[in-house]
């Protein structure tokens, strides 16, 4: 927001949120006002203490207005001066004061253990890796030939092929002799 006065009603303020906040606070006021009947002392006297009560101002200019009220409220005959309450104000001026005065030291950095994140680790770790021993169980007893039986399997498959055969040689030469005897 460059170019936006930190200035309102003759208040400079320190950041250019608190002079949005007064801004806010004026709009109220102008609300406030019109809505409030100058001629019924005790509905002033009401809508001023629900102002205070709900810290519904709090800048410098809301505070100005609640003055202004106040003192209309002590004029007034009407109010006795006990039922009126005081304002409140919100910000330490002393401690404002100490705050400017020492010096800003940088802020502490705390540094990260990764404890945490290191015991998470291991136990992925160790997930992954029981799970790597499963699948080379599971590879290993498998009848499906595969990177790593593939081997043996073939070495078994031909072996299977090769005792049919020799089963069916030996069962074809008993039935040739059989036919020849005959």
């Amino acid at each position: 927001m460059a170019g936006v006065s930190r200035s309102v009603e003759g208040y400079l303020f320190l950041t250019e949120e608190d002079a949005e906040l007064a801004r806010e606070e004026i709009d109220r006021i102008n609300f406030i006002s019109s809505k409030m009947n100058e001629n019924n002392p005790q509905a002033i006297l009401a809508v001023y203490n629900r102002m205070i009560q709900n810290n519904t101002l709090v800048t410098p200019v809301g505070q100005e207005y609640l003055r202004t009220i106040r003192d209309y409220l002590y004029r007034t005959a009407q109010i006795p001066d006990e039922m009126v309450s005081d304002i409140p104000v919100i910000v330490s001026y002393s401690e404002a004061i100490k705050k400017k005065d020492e010096p800003k030291k940088p802020p502490e950095r705390k540094r990260k253990t990764y404890k945490k994140e290191y015991q998470g680790a291991l136990w992925v770790i160790a997930i992954l890796f029981v799970m790597v021993i499963a699948m080379f169980v599971i590879a290993l007893k498998s009848d499906v030939p595969n990177v790593i039986n593939y081997r043996t399997a073939i070495q078994n498959e031909y072996a299977g092929w090769e005792q049919e055969l020799t089963e069916r040689e030996k069962a074809v030469r008993q039935r040739e002799e059989e036919l020849d005897i005959y």
